[in-house]
């Protein structure tokens, strides 16, 4: 066997490399390949291009913030509906756009801060928190307390706050303007007031009741006018809460109680009512002048069936007014009653102003204007005082100033109850004048709708008398007509069966039941309570001298125009709001987020370009 030659020996050892040649030659080699971090960098156009193509979002974004601002206090418009809509889509591009621009900048960040010398725990913090959530599990999991590792934190909870300030930054509401509206409202609460109102000095129509110029028609519009009121279905559950035992029933009757509430502002020809002040349920004697709010959703007791006729304050659009008008009612309070069948009701005894009793028969004494064969139970007149009566029906005028009177006058009332003899019994009451003032809000929904309009506030007219001695009674024409004529105005044809009147005041919620159901004699009261009994008998005499008013006024026939008005209508204004185009409103604090947001995007886009 031949060996191989020393050139062959020479050969493969020249071939053959020492372990320490090849380790040199591999790590010069691996030198090479790998290089410095500058010469690994990506190349200069790579790294301004990019963000310079990431720096349109917040550019674009800030263009939009001042679109929308440019929006504010404007009207509703196509345009402006679409920058809405823009903006919830930049809500939901807004987290994406954020990542798209915040993990370049912190990678690149990584990158400087590696050029410049860093740990690998930051290092690591500022390659890997590219999401809110991941920079949250790196501040937990590599415990860093650093500011920059916290501001990185709360950089990224810029995310989810920016979607929310571009889609709250602005909305769309309702707009509404007020103007002061002349209006005119009829019955006055002064002193002074009451001639025209309900005498004949003035152009006035309370001249029905006077014995020169009554004629036969006027008094059958007073009577029909008050059959119409008390023929009305809220008249069944007014002043009866607390004192009629089928009050619950009238209200789930009427549809509950917010309907029968609803039922009792205004009356048959939507006039505002008047609520009898003393009986609200807020009321307090101690504060006469503080406003009372009317409930809406309780039964209110008014003070009159027939409401405040009100002409103007409103326009034909949609919209609110609101109001203020005077107003005064009168109020009882009577004694307990007592048998004056041997006392009073005697030819000489002469307790009674009007009556001369000299028949059985009790209701034989009445004697109306005119004769129409109906046949009353009710029995009233005025106590017979020398000084009270001098004052109160010594003229056929009022005061022709706001003078008060220092006496009060007394009625006298009842009727027939049953038992031996057909004892009558009475009682006397002294009347008074609430002087009010009525906060009257309206509401029309719609151009095609109603306008509807409530008492809403009410307290005593600051400067008049809570309790005035003046009544609309204080004239002997306006009191002998209402002696005379009251318990006509719904009397029956038949003795002994209830009118409207009896019925009501005996019990409300039986108001519109059948006569031939009545067994009671309908003139006695003895079992009505006295607080129920002076509402009952107060607000019926208010409905009786208020139909004495101009019937045309009453029903609204009269138009609505303001024009030619005579001096029983008073001038008020009222403040009338209506919604408008919608407009759009800016909403400075999510708009000045969203603007702060689009200001740091750009920052952080410019940083990174500069890295």
């Amino acid at each position: 066997m031949g060996r191989q030659s020393y050139v062959e020996l020479q050969s493969l050892a020249s071939d053959a490399e020492l372990p320490g040649q090849e380790n040199h030659a591999g790590i010069e080699s691996h030198q090479k390949a790998r290089g410095t971090l500058k010469e690994q960098s990506p190349p200069l156009l790579l790294r301004i291009g990019v963000p310079g193509v990431l720096l349109t979002i917040p550019i674009l974004y800030s263009v939009l913030l001042g679109i929308v601002a440019s929006l504010h206090n404007q009207k509703e418009s196509p345009f402006g509906n679409s920058v809405r809509e823009t903006l919830q889509v930049a809500s939901t591009l807004w987290p994406i756009s954020f990542a798209a621009v915040l993990g370049p900048f912190l990678k690149t960040m990584a990158l400087y801060r590696a050029e410049k010398g860093s740990t690998l725990g930051a290092l690591e913090f500022l390659s890997t928190s590219q999401t809110t959530i991941s920079a949250f599990v790196n501040l937990a999991l590599f415990g860093y307390t650093h500011v920059w590792t916290f501001g990185i934190v709360i950089i990224w909870c810029l995310s989810p706050l920016g979607g929310q300030a571009a889609v709250r930054s602005i909305g769309l509401f309702p707009n509404s303007t007020t103007a002061q509206i002349p209006a005119m409202q009829y019955f006055g609460s002064n002193i002074s007031d009451m001639n025209p109102l309900y005498g004949t000095l003035g152009a006035g129509f309370g001249g029905v009741l006077k014995w020169t110029t009554a004629k036969p028609n006027t008094i059958f519009d007073l009577r029909n006018i008050v059959a119409s009121v008390f023929s009305t279905p809220d008249v069944l559950v007014c002043h009866a809460n607390g004192s009629s035992d089928g009050f619950d029933a009238a209200v789930q009757t009427l549809g509950g109680k917010w309907q029968a509430a609803r039922l009792g502002q205004r009356d048959l020809w939507r006039n505002v009512r008047v609520p009898f002040l003393e009986l609200l349920p807020h009321y307090d004697s101690e504060l006469p002048e503080a406003w009372v709010e009317v409930p809406t959703d309780q039964v209110v007791s008014y003070a009159s069936f027939i409401g405040i006729p009100i002409r103007g304050g409103s326009t034909s659009r949609a919209g609110n007014s609101t109001m203020r008008v005077r107003s005064h009612y009168m109020t009882l309070s009577c004694g307990e009653h007592f048998n004056a069948s041997s006392t009073w009701l005697t030819p000489t005894a002469q307790k009674l102003y009007f009556h001369n009793i000299s028949r059985d028969y009790l209701p034989d004494e009445y004697e109306g204007y005119f004769q129409i064969q109906t046949r009353p139970n009710i029995f009233l007149d005025a106590v017979n005082d020398t000084k009270t009566m001098r004052e109160h029906s010594g003229l056929d005028h009022y005061p022709i100033n706001d003078t008060e009177l220092s006496t009060k006058l007394k009625l006298v009332l009842g009727g027939e109850c049953g038992g031996w003899g057909r004892p009558v019994f009475l009682r006397t009451c002294d009347v008074s004048t609430s002087y009010v003032e009525l906060e009257v809000r309206c509401t029309r929904l719609t151009a095609f709708d109603d306008q509807n309009c409530r008492a809403a506030r009410i307290r005593h007219t600051p400067g008049f008398p809570m309790h005035g001695n003046l009544t609309a009674l204080s004239n002997i024409d306006i009191l002998k007509g209402t002696v005379w004529e009251f318990p006509f105005a719904t009397s029956d044809y038949n003795r002994g069966i209830p009118g409207l009147i009896e019925m009501y005041i005996n019990d409300p919620p039986n108001t519109l039941s059948r006569p031939s159901s009545w067994m009671k004699p309908p003139g006695c009261f003895l079992d009505v309570p006295l607080d129920a009994l002076e509402a009952r008998f107060a607000t019926s005499l208010n409905t009786f001298v208020t139909a004495t008013f101009d019937p045309k006024v009453l029903t609204g026939a009269d138009g609505t125009s303001l024009e030619n008005r005579d001096i029983m209508w008073k001038n008020i204004t009222a403040t009338w709001s209506e919604f408008t185009a919608s407009v759009y409103v800016l909403h400075k604090p999510w708009f000045s987020r969203g603007k702060w947001f689009g200001s740091a995007e750009e920052v952080e886009e410019n940083g990174g370009s500069d890295l």
